[in-house]
């Protein structure tokens, strides 16, 4: 019965268009939050990257955030002020999709090939997945050539040395 309910509070918020509270809805009645209740104001600006971000991914706990870039880094931050807790670098290419570990200890990247403005030609072909450990951010596993035009990439605990990926169809 109480997975039901919390089955049935996710669903409420998840068709939330604007949900913006931490609070669980009330199975007593329909849940919506209201269009002029969703924040519109800046609170903060990450501002570390000098290109394009790519990806976002807050942890599942809610407690660091990961952005990826065109710049080839990943900077994570903690969530309450918004400092850097660490900077990840050594890519050749953009870093196109970053993603946690259940348990947050680990995070998994992707790199891409990067494309400079007005040029048809790539300027680096890295398509590298790695899986960094979070607390002292160093390389736990590495895999090269994953491919062309991965947009996607997973963490599987059962095999955490071979990050699964997802492919574009032609």
């Amino acid at each position: 019965m109480a997975q039901l309910l919390t089955h049935a509070s996710t669903a409420a918020i998840r068709n939330c268009q604007y949900h913006n509270t931490t609070q669980w809805p009330s199975l007593y009645t329909d849940h919506v939050c209201e269009r002029d209740d969703f924040p519109l104001d800046t609170v903060c600006e990450l501002d570390k990257h000098t290109d394009e971000v790519w990806f976002i991914q807050f942890s599942n706990d809610g407690t660091r955030l990961a952005t990826a870039s065109r710049d080839s880094l990943v900077v994570i931050y903690e969530t309450q002020s918004f400092q850097i807790l660490h900077i990840l670098s050594g890519y050749k290419g953009a870093i196109g999709y970053v993603a946690w570990s259940p348990d947050d200890t680990k995070l998994v990247t992707c790199s891409q090939v990067t494309h400079p403005p007005n040029r048809s030609a790539p300027t680096s072909r890295d398509h590298t997945a790695q899986v960094w450990d979070t607390e002292v951010c160093h390389i736990s596993s590495e895999s090269s050539n994953i491919g062309l035009s991965t947009n996607k990439i997973l963490y599987k605990p059962e095999n955490a040395s071979a990050p699964s990926k997802s492919t574009p169809k032609p």
